[in-house]
């Protein structure tokens, strides 16, 4: 499973809108920017998919170490 499906479905369990996410990500994520991830037209990337993570409470981590 890819992180973007793994983050999509965290917000879809935990019952969030583009609108009740960004409430909580402001001000380091513009609503519009979650609406588009979810929609999958654009991607979040570092700071604001950490900030995005954290009110999940998905952790960022490494699974494996690099060869």
């Amino acid at each position: 499973m890819s992180f973007r499906k793994i983050v999509l479905a965290e917000i879809k369990r935990q019952g969030f809108t583009g609108y009740s996410l960004a409430k909580l990500t402001k001000p380091h994520v513009k609503m519009r920017m979650i609406q588009c991830y979810m929609a999958g037209t654009s991607d979040l990337t570092g700071e604001r998919l950490a900030v995005v993570c954290k009110v999940l409470g998905l952790e960022l981590k490494r699974s494996r170490e690099r060869k």
